[in-house]
C-alpha cells in the first residue's frame, strides 16, 4: 500500500471511530433521560447504561490507539462558542510542544496559523461546510512558530445533538510534508526528463532536414545554450596528435561564430594541453567539469575575455569519438550555477550530438559526393531509430508516472520514472555508438531474436499495448548489417504503433525458412492509407533499409483496419555471408 493510500485508510478509520463514539454518546444521553422519566425501569436502564459506557470506553481506546499509531491529531470545535478541544498531537502538527490554550483556538485563530496564500481559500471552504452542515476536508500549508512551512491534511464531520441540531465539528489533522515534498520532487524530475526529450528530438529533426552542415552545428549549440540558460558557449577541438587544444566555434549573440571571426583577433587559438589548466585534469577524468567561479581559480585561456562579458561559471562537457576524448564544449553563465546529475547527463548527451554535427560538417567540407550523402542518411536513420523510438518509450512512461502521481500512487509513479530513466540511458548509449557506426549494443550481447523480444517488452511497459513476439524455424546467422537493419525496422514499427496506431495488440514474427527470412508485424490499430504517408521519416527509412538488403517490403493497411508490415529477405544472399 502506498503512503497516500495508507494515510487515507488511517483517516477513514479515525472518522469511522469518531462516528461510533458520537453514536455511543447519544445512546448514553438517551439512557440518562430515560432513567429520569421512567424510574420503574431503573434496573433495565442501569444495565443498558453500563453496556453503553463499556462500548464507549472500548471505542475511545480504539480511537486513541489509531490516532497515536498514525500520528494524527484530533480536535472538537464547538460551533456555537467558536472554541475547541484538541489533543497534544493536534497542536504538535502546528509546531507547538505544549498544548495551546483553548481560548486561542477558534476558527479565526486557526486560520492565522496558515500560510498567507492559503488562508482565504481554507476559511471560505470551512465556513461553507459549517453553514451547510456537511463534511470538510482540505490540504494547506501551516507556518510554525519557528517560521518553517509544513503541509497538513485536515478533515472534519458535523456532530448533531439528539434533536438533529449541528452542535460541533469533530475532525483530524496530520502532517503530510514528506509526501508533498516527494510529489514535488517527482514533478521536477518529470519536467527535466521532458526537457531532455524535447532537446534531443529537436536535434534529430534538424539532422534529418537541415541541408547546411554549419547550420546544424549552430542549431545544436543554440539548443545547448538555451536549454541550460547559458550566456554563450564555445567548442574546443583536440589536434591530430592530441597535444594541443584549439578553439573551433563559439555561439555568442545568438549566432555561430567561427574561430576566424575578428572578435578572436590576437587570441592564441591553440593551447598546449599538458600545461594549460584545466585541460590536463579534464581530459584525464573524461567527465563534465564545473568551474564554479572563474574569478577564484588559476588563470586559463580566454578568462581575460570572459570576465568583461560578466561570465562567472563555466561548465566543461567532453566530446568523444570511439571512446577517445576529442574536445569539449564550454557553457558560460553570468551567475553562479550548480548542476544536478540529471543536468550533467543531458549536457553530455547534447555534447555527443554536437560532436556528431561537427564530424558531419567536417565530412561535408571535405567532400560533397554521394558517399557523404549516404553517410548523412545513415546517421539520420540511426539517430532517428535510437532517439525517436527510445524517447517515445520515455514519454509513455512519464505520462504513466504523471497519471499515477495524480491518483496519489507515488510508488507506482516512481517505478514508471525508473523505467523512463532506464530507457533514456539505453537510447543515449545507442546514440553514442551511432557516431562510429557500430551495431546496437543489444545485438552484440544477446543476438537478434532476444534483442527484438527485449525491445518489444521494454518499450511497451506501462502502455495499453500488449505485444507478442516469436521466432519460428531454425535460427541461423545473418549478415551483421541485416541484423542491424531488422532490429531498427522493428524499433521503428513499434514506435509508430505506440505513437499513432492506438492499438491494443501487436504480433511480431521472425521466421527462418529454407528459401527466405521474413519479419512481419501486425497490429489491431486505427490503420492508415499507405499511399498517403505524410512527411514522416520512418517508412522511408524502412524502405531504404529493406532495399539495402535486396529485400521486399509489403505494407497492408486501411483506415480502421489495422496494419501489417512484412519484410522478406532472399535466402540466396545468405550464401555470400
Amino acid at each position: 500500500m502506498t503512503t497516500g493510500e495508507n494515510s487515507d485508510s488511517v483517516v477513514e478509520t479515525v472518522e469511522s471511530l469518531r462516528l461510533e463514539l458520537a453514536r455511543c454518546r447519544r445512546r448514553l444521553e438517551d439512557c440518562r433521560q430515560h432513567s429520569v422519566h421512567l424510574a420503574d425501569e431503573a434496573v433495565m436502564d442501569m444495565t443498558e447504561r453500563k453496556i453503553v459506557e463499556e462500548a464507549l470506553r472500548e471505542t475511545k481506546a480504539a480511537l486513541e490507539f489509531t490516532l497515536r499509531s498514525g500520528k494524527i491529531g484530533d480536535w472538537d470545535l464547538d460551533l456555537a462558542a467558536d472554541t475547541s478541544r484538541r489533543s497534544l498531537r493536534h497542536d504538535q502538527c502546528f509546531g507547538y510542544d505544549e498544548p495551546i490554550p483553548e481560548a486561542d483556538w477558534g476558527i479565526t485563530e486557526f486560520i492565522q496559523h496558515l500560510h498567507p496564500d492559503d488562508r482565504a481559500g481554507v476559511e471560505a471552504k470551512l465556513r461553507a461546510a459549517i453553514a451547510d452542515s456537511v463534511d470538510w476536508a482540505s490540504e494547506f500549508r501551516a507556518i510554525w512558530p519557528d517560521g518553517s512551512v509544513h503541509w497538513l491534511d485536515a478533515r472534519g464531520s458535523i456532530y448533531r445533538t439528539a434533536d438533529g441540531r449541528p452542535a460541533r465539528m469533530l475532525g483530524t489533522v496530520m502532517d503530510i510534508t514528506d509526501r508533498k515534498h516527494g510529489e514535488e520532487g517527482l514533478r521536477a524530475s518529470e519536467q527535466l526528463s521532458r526537457g531532455q526529450v524535447d532537446a534531443l528530438k529537436s536535434t534529430l529533426d534538424a539532422l534529418a532536414t537541415e541541408p547546411s552542415p554549419e547550420r546544424l552545428v549552430g542549431h545544436i549549440l543554440r539548443i545547448i545554450t538555451t536549454e541550460f540558460g547559458a550566456h554563450s558557449c564555445s567548442v574546443w577541438r583536440r589536434d591530430g596528435a592530441g597535444e594541443l587544444i584549439g578553439l573551433a566555434y563559439a555561439f555568442e549573440d545568438g549566432r555561430l561564430v567561427l574561430h576566424t571571426d575578428p572578435r578572436f583577433a590576437g587570441l592564441d587559438r591553440w593551447l598546449p594541453m599538458a600545461e594549460m589548466w584545466p585541460w590536463p585534469e579534464f581530459f584525464r577524468v573524461g567527465k563534465p567539469s564545473l568551474i564554479a567561479d572563474i574569478r577564484t581559480v588559476p588563470a586559463f585561456a580566454l578568462r581575460d575575455r570572459l570576465l568583461p562579458m560578466g561570465i562567472v561559471t563555466v561548465l566543461l562537457v567532453p566530446m568523444s569519438i570511439t571512446g577517445r576524448l576529442e574536445g569539449a564544449i564550454g557553457l558560460r553563465f553570468t551567475e553562479l550555477r550548480t548542476f544536478r546529475a540529471e543536468d550533467l547527463e543531458l549536457a553530455q548527451a547534447l555534447a555527443n550530438q554536437a560532436m556528431l554535427m561537427i564530424q558531419f560538417a567536417r565530412l561535408t567540407t571535405q567532400s560533397r559526393n554521394a558517399a557523404v550523402i549516404d553517410e548523412r542518411n545513415r546517421m539520420a536513420r540511426d539517430m532517428h531509430d535510437t532517439l525517436a523510438q527510445g524517447f517515445t518509450g520515455v514519454i509513455v512512461q512519464l505520462e504513466a508516472a504523471e497519471d499515477a502521481a495524480s491518483r496519489g500512487l507515488p510508488d507506482e509513479a516512481a517505478h514508471h520514472s525508473v523505467r523512463a530513466r532506464d530507457l533514456a540511458r539505453d537510447s543515449l548509449k545507442e546514440a553514442r555508438r551511432s557516431v562510429h557506426a557500430l551495431r546496437p549494443q543489444s545485438l552484440d550481447d544477446i543476438g537478434l531474436g532476444d534483442a527484438l523480444a527485449s525491445l518489444f517488452k521494454k518499450m511497451t511497459q506501462g502502455t495499453r499495448l500488449t505485444p507478442s513476439f516469436v521466432v519460428l524455424g531454425q535460427p541461423r546467422p545473418l549478415p551483421l548489417d541485416w541484423e542491424d537493419n531488422l532490429f531498427r525496422i522493428g524499433q521503428e514499427i513499434l514506435t509508430n504503433t505506440i505513437r499513432h496506431a492506438n492499438a491494443s495488440r501487436l504480433t511480431a514474427r521472425l521466421m527462418f525458412a529454407p528459401d527466405e527470412v521474413s519479419f512481419d508485424v501486425l497490429d489491431d490499430g486505427c490503420g492508415f492509407d499507405p499511399s498517403h504517408t505524410g512527411k514522416g521519416y520512418g517508412l522511408l527509412g524502412i524502405k531504404e533499409r529493406v532495399q539495402a538488403m535486396d529485400g521486399q517490403l509489403t505494407v497492408r493497411s486501411a483506415p480502421g483496419d489495422g496494419t501489417a508490415i512484412v519484410v522478406t529477405l532472399p535466402a540466396e544472399d545468405l550464401g555470400k555471408f
